[in-house]
Formats: structure tokens, C-alpha cells, sequence
């Protein structure tokens, strides 16, 4: 290939067959997450066992978990950016290396004070993971298999919740409840080595920036073998947007707000907040509002766990409805969320019913919260796409900060059950109304950028 040659690599990403590259970035993506669905329940599984060893009231352990909680807030913003300017590889393995760090330090907390510093900054390390992840597996995987990739990554963060319950009931008992910080602070740690050395860098962020024309040649005949490019040919890329005329953390956020991302950031921004008030609200209050509906403890405890598996099957299928059908086809999902949802406090369900009830709510609730992760960095260029999406999972946090509080005054009001279901079920009714304007403007921009006569926008000279 002759040193003038133009390769447009997002053509490259598009027409690729099945490649062992590709498959590798979303399985170490998936493993990491995993690890870190488990760092972030890391605490509550600990937790009882933590109250009986240190003496402690319960109570006294919300401000160990708000701790994390705003964390993980800060990490979305700082890893966010960190990916932009540094890559998302680097980024990615040093908020593992953050999470399991911290998390292996709790081994040794002797004080309530230690236990809140150590928490909060494991929760930096991962609210830093997910918005690098997606970055990633986006810049690699072809628009028609994006939301799907994306669905599949976030199944291994509910595995990794899910997975800590196990360990928790299973070793706690005869280990202790360091054990869970353990195998939270020594596997990160691990998985983090293994990504340093084996995790290629998002090939777009390397085009974008103009970095290692060798990196990128390597990685495009990974992708497609026959191509033969070498590092003197000139690599472009083909973006819906431009990048940011700065680079500094002040340029990529007001960057979200250029030309139509104006109205894009703000509806994604609501339709997260709004989706995460119902989501987080039915996780932490279901079960106790379940009991004073009249079901057992194990009936609450078993619906939220079908709440849970409904979810992981809504999520998969809302990330295929987006790569067939486009960020609209998610509006439908959360208007069937709100009459369900409403329906946990007005209907009167059997004890079958009710756990049917619960795993199609999770379905459309949680399912529709998953397709905005598979959507969210669909919207930005690569360029900026790192900082975009960890600002709109930090966001996310008002409403799941924001959801169970405001459910935790209004049950202090004595508000019967059906009433708060009810509320509930209101804000996927904004989150709809959001996304349905958000998938007209991706059509509206799909249809621009067909009509243009030249698409490429990025360039890296060789």
C-alpha cells in the first residue's frame, strides 16, 4: 500500500467481520465490569457481618454507603475526562486500579471515619469504569451491534452484583467480612495487570488525536486482515460531529452544549434522572412496601430478585430494539413501564402474580435504563465521548439519590404504599417524553449527514 493511501477507519469498524480483537475488548470489558458491579454492592453485602464485629447501629452505616455513592458521582467526571485526554486503556485500567486498591485497604479500617474515606474513594475508581467501557466498545463495535454490546457489558455488572451475594453468604460466615474486600480489592488488581498488557487503545481516540499511526496501522489489519495498511498511510475518521476546539476540563464540558448537543445533553440528562428516580426507588423500597402490602419477607425478598432478572432480559432486548430501530424504538419502553409500575400498589395480585408483576416491571423499567447506557454515547464524538457519557452517569445520580429520598420522607408521612407506586410511575412518563424527542433528533441527523457530500471530519496525518 503506497505511503499516500487514505484509510477512513470508521468504514473499517463498519464492514468488519467477527475478529478476535474486537471480541477480546468486550470481554475484558465485561470481566472489569463485573468486577465492579462487585466493588459497588462490596459494602452492603459486608455489612451485616461489619454491625455484629464493630459493635455499630445500623444506621451508622448510611453515611458509609452515601460515601460511596458520592464517589462514584465524582469518578463519572474525573475518569470522564481522563479518558479524553489520556486514552480510554489507561483510564480504564487505573480506575480498576483505584476501586481494587481501596477496596483491598478496607481489609485493614479499624474506625467509621477510615470506612468513609476508603469507600468514597473506591466509589471515584467505579463510577470511573462504565463511561470508559462504553467508550470503548463503541469506538470498536459497528453502529448495527452497538446497543447490543453495550447491553452485554452491563450484564456482567449485574453478574457481579449478583455474584457477591454468593461470596457474601458462602465465605462471610467463616472468613469474616473482610473476605469481601478481599477477593473486591485482589481481583481488580489482577484484572488490571492483565488489561494493561493485553487492552488495545480505542482506535478512534488514537485516529482523533493523531497518536501511534504504528498502534493504528496494527490494530486496522487486526480488524481486516487483507487491507495491508502501514503506518505511513493517512488515517480518517468519519464523525457525526466535530471534536472540541479545546482540550481542557472546562472546553469538553461546555462542548456538550455546541450546536445541537444544546438539546441533546439536557434531554439525555433528564431522561437519566428521571429514569433513575423509579429504577433506585423500587431497589431500595420494594421489599419493605411489598411486606406492608401484606406479603411475606421471602415473597419481597424473591419479587425484588425477579425485579432484577426481568431487567437483564428488558436490557439485552432494549439493546437490540436500539440497533434495529433507532434511539425512538426506546420511548415505547418506559410508557409501558409507568401503568405497570402504578399497578404494584392499585392491583390486588396473587403471590404469583405479584413476583410476574415484579419481573415485567423490571423488564421495562430496568430494561428501559439500560437502553439510555446503550444509547448516551451514541450522541458525541469520539473525541469528547468519554467526558459525555461520565457526566450523564454522574447526573444519573440526582435521581438515584433523589428517588428512595424523597420516597423515605413521604413513607415518614405515613403515605399509604399505592400512593407512592403511583409517584412512582410518573417520571418514565417524562423519560419517555425525553427519549422520543432524542430519536427524532438522531433521525433528523442521520438524515443530514447522508446528504453531505464530504463526512470526513477527524484526520490523523501520518
Amino acid at each position: 500500500m503506497s505511503a499516500t493511501a487514505v484509510i477512513d477507519v470508521s468504514d473499517v469498524i463498519e464492514r468488519q467481520r467477527r475478529n478476535g480483537l474486537v471480541l477480546k475488548v468486550m470481554i475484558l470489558s465485561t470481566a472489569m465490569m463485573l468486577l465492579d458491579g462487585y466493588d459497588l454492592h462490596a459494602m452492603a453485602f459486608a455489612a451485616p457481618a461489619l454491625i455484629r464485629s464493630w459493635g455499630i447501629d445500623k444506621a451508622t452505616l448510611g453515611v458509609v454507603f452515601s460515601a460511596g455513592v458520592f464517589g462514584i458521582l465524582v469518578g463519572g467526571l474525573v475518569f470522564g475526562y481522563l479518558g479524553d485526554r489520556i486514552g480510554r486503556r489507561l483510564a480504564m485500567v487505573a480506575s480498576t486500579v483505584t476501586f481494587g486498591g481501596f477496596s483491598l485497604l478496607t481489609v485493614w479500617a479499624n474506625d467509621l471515619n477510615m470506612l468513609i474515606a476508603l469507600r468514597f474513594l473506591a466509589g471515584i475508581g467505579i463510577g470511573g469504569l462504565a463511561p470508559l467501557c462504553f467508550s470503548l466498545n463503541l469506538e470498536y463495535v459497528p453502529s448495527r451491534y452497538r446497543g447490543t454490546v453495550v447491553a452485554v457489558i452491563m450484564l456482567g455488572y449485574v453478574a457481579g452484583g449478583s455474584a457477591g451475594g454468593l461470596i457474601a453468604a458462602w465465605l462471610v460466615p467463616h472468613l469474616g467480612w473482610q473476605i469481601v474486600f478481599w477477593i473486591g480489592g485482589v481481583l481488580p488488581l489482577i484484572a488490571a495487570l492483565v488489561s494493561f498488557f493485553t487492552l488495545p487503545e480505542s482506535i478512534k481516540f488514537l485516529v482523533v488525536q493523531g497518536r501511534q499511526p504504528d498502534e493504528v496501522a496494527r490494530i486496522v489489519n487486526q480488524i481486516e486482515p487483507g487491507l495491508g495498511a502501514e503506518p505511513s498511510s493517512r488515517f480518517v475518521l468519519q464523525e457525526e460531529e466535530p471534536a472540541p476546539a479545546g482540550t481542557g476540563p472546562l472546553a469538553q464540558v461546555t462542548a456538550l452544549f455546541d450546536g445541537k448537543l444544546a438539546i441533546i445533553t439536557p434531554l439525555l440528562w433528564v431522561a437519566y434522572i428521571a429514569s433513575s428516580m423509579t429504577m433506585f426507588f423500587l431497589n431500595s423500597w420494594t421489599p419493605i412496601l411489598a411486606e406492608a402490602s401484606g406479603y411475606t419477607p421471602a415473597q419481597a425478598a424473591f419479587g425484588l430478585s425477579m425485579f432484577s432478572l426481568g431487567g437483564a432480559v428488558g436490557a439485552l432486548l432494549a439493546g437490540w430494539a436500539l440497533d434495529r430501530f433507532g434511539v425512538l424504538a426506546i420511548a415505547a419502553v418506559p410508557i409501558i413501564a409507568s401503568p405497570l409500575v402504578a399497578s404494584l400498589g392499585l392491583a390486588d395480585f396473587s403471590d404469583v402474580g405479584f413476583l410476574a408483576a415484579m419481573m415485567c416491571v423490571g423488564f421495562f423499567v430496568v430494561g428501559g435504563h439500560q437502553g439510555l447506557n446503550s444509547a448516551v454515547g451514541q450522541f458525541y464524538p469520539s473525541a469528547n465521548r468519554s467526558t459525555a457519557v461520565g457526566w450523564a452517569l454522574s447526573v444519573a445520580k440526582i435521581g438515584s439519590i433523589g428517588g428512595p429520598l424523597i420516597a423515605g420522607l413521604l413513607i415518614g408521612r405515613q403515605l399509604p404504599p399505592s400512593s407512592l407506586f403511583l409517584l412512582a410511575a410518573l417520571p418514565p412518563l417524562v423519560m419517555a417524553s425525553c427519549v422520543a424527542a432524542l430519536g427524532l433528533a438522531q433521525r433528523s441527523r442521520t438524515e443530514a449527514i447522508s446528504e453531505r457530500p464530504d463526512k470526513v471530519n477527524q484526520a490523523a496525518p501520518a
